[in-house]
């Protein structure tokens, strides 16, 4: 994987202050902005994987760049649902017993086992969850398909085909999101931008993972 590459690539172009600028100010847009930095990975990612030497999108690309983001967002909200719904249980079971408490003290000993217990669960499937979200991202990249993304026998399979390549991408993805955060140490808006400029270096790191894995002799 060539970590320069992704890092540099958004500077190849002239015009790249442009579309870091539009999808960083899209962050100001509840959803929306997430949508754009969503479909920022994905777009790159295809452009990348299918060996294209400028994978920058353009301004004028932006209907095909939200397009791709409202496939992200479909399949993250498909993976991240069990998580959403241990919380909205837990959330139900903590409002039920301060209800039942009535205008007593409510037992801090419970609610804070329910935390506790909420904790354990989310914890190790949020770890479940985020590699194998990146792994189906990348089968979407590979096939076009939201479908085929969400098919987790084959994403099981693509992860233990070539688990070395996707945990590196897992530990980069921290890295791209540390990457995102470092806006707001500077000045707080900074953070718009540096999350759009770390969505497309992830995007890049996506598709050469990508790319990298689909000519796999494993594959054969």
């Amino acid at each position: 994987m060539n970590l320069t590459r992704a890092f540099s690539f958004v500077f190849d172009d002239p015009d790249w202050w442009q579309v870091v600028v539009v999808v960083g100010l899209l962050q100001l847009v509840p959803i929306i902005g997430q949508i754009a930095a969503l479909g920022c990975i994905l777009y790159t990612a295809r452009a990348v994987a299918s060996g294209s030497d400028r994978p920058l999108p353009r301004l004028n690309q932006f209907g095909a760049v939200f397009s791709e983001g409202l496939y992200g967002a479909f399949i993250y909200i498909v993976y991240y649902l069990p998580i959403f719904l241990i919380m909205c249980l837990f959330i139900c079971l903590i409002v039920g017993v301060v209800v039942a408490t009535g205008n007593n003290e409510p037992p801090i000993g419970i609610l804070i086992g329910l935390v506790l217990c909420l904790n354990l669960l989310l914890v190790p499937l949020a770890l479940i969850t985020q590699p194998l979200l990146i792994v189906g991202s990348g089968r979407y990249v590979q096939t076009g398909s939201a479908g085929a993304a969400l098919q987790l026998g084959e994403v099981f399979a693509l992860l233990r085909r070539n688990p070395a390549e996707w945990l590196v991408l897992w530990l980069l993805s921290i890295l791209c999101n540390f990457v995102a955060g470092l806006g707001a140490i500077i000045v707080f808006f900074g953070i718009l931008f540096t999350t759009a400029y770390a969505a497309l270096v992830f995007g890049h790191l996506l598709g050469q993972t990508v790319r990298q894995v689909s000519s796999s002799p494993s594959l054969s």
